[in-house]
């Protein structure tokens, strides 16, 4: 199935004949491309602490991205370089999505501080995990302790039922006699 730079359906949205399909216009796709630019050039900022620079990003690069679409629509050379990025688009927030992973990843083994893009120190993560891991070990134990405990509640009962078929027999076997 080809990668398209159309938004999802909504969740729940029912498409009838009477609605018209949503277009956007070249111009609105250039801006949405030049604002997922914008919000990449955002990430190493912030994985450097630079949060002035990506509030400056926040705040001016919209009007920016609007107004290169803008100049795109009468200058050609512009169109050219912008009109790529549409179709790259849709990759900006799988880029986006794998920074954070890969820096951790760097924190782990050593490569960058701990605190940038969200990251924790490699030994909370793995007290993390080994807790999960305990935990899951603990309610393994109990699971089987329990069982173990059922299955000697059921011999105990079976071997009580038994005695008692047992002593209801030989009562029988002695009042014939």
């Amino acid at each position: 199935m080809p990668i398209t730079n159309t938004p999802p359906p909504v969740v729940g949205a029912k498409r009838t004949a009477s609605t018209p399909k949503k277009t956007t216009s070249v111009k609105d796709q250039r801006k949405e491309a030049l604002e997922g630019i914008g919000q990449l050039a955002q990430v190493p900022l912030i994985a450097m602490k630079q949060f002035a620079d990506v509030g400056a990003f926040s705040v001016h690069w919209p009007n920016v991205a609007r107004e290169v679409a803008e100049l795109a629509d009468s200058q050609e050379a512009i169109a050219r370089v912008i009109d790529p990025l549409i179709k790259i688009g849709p990759y900006t927030g799988l880029v986006a999505a794998i920074l954070p992973f890969a820096m951790q990843i760097a924190v782990n083994h050593g490569r960058v501080a701990a605190g940038a893009m969200g990251t924790v120190p490699a030994n909370s993560l793995a007290a993390q995990v080994e807790a999960g891991l305990a935990q899951a070990e603990m309610e393994a134990l109990q699971t089987q302790l329990q069982a173990e405990q059922a299955a000697q509640a059921m011999r105990d009962q079976i071997r009580q039922q038994r005695k008692s078929m047992a002593d209801s027999q030989a009562s029988q076997a002695a009042t014939v006699e």
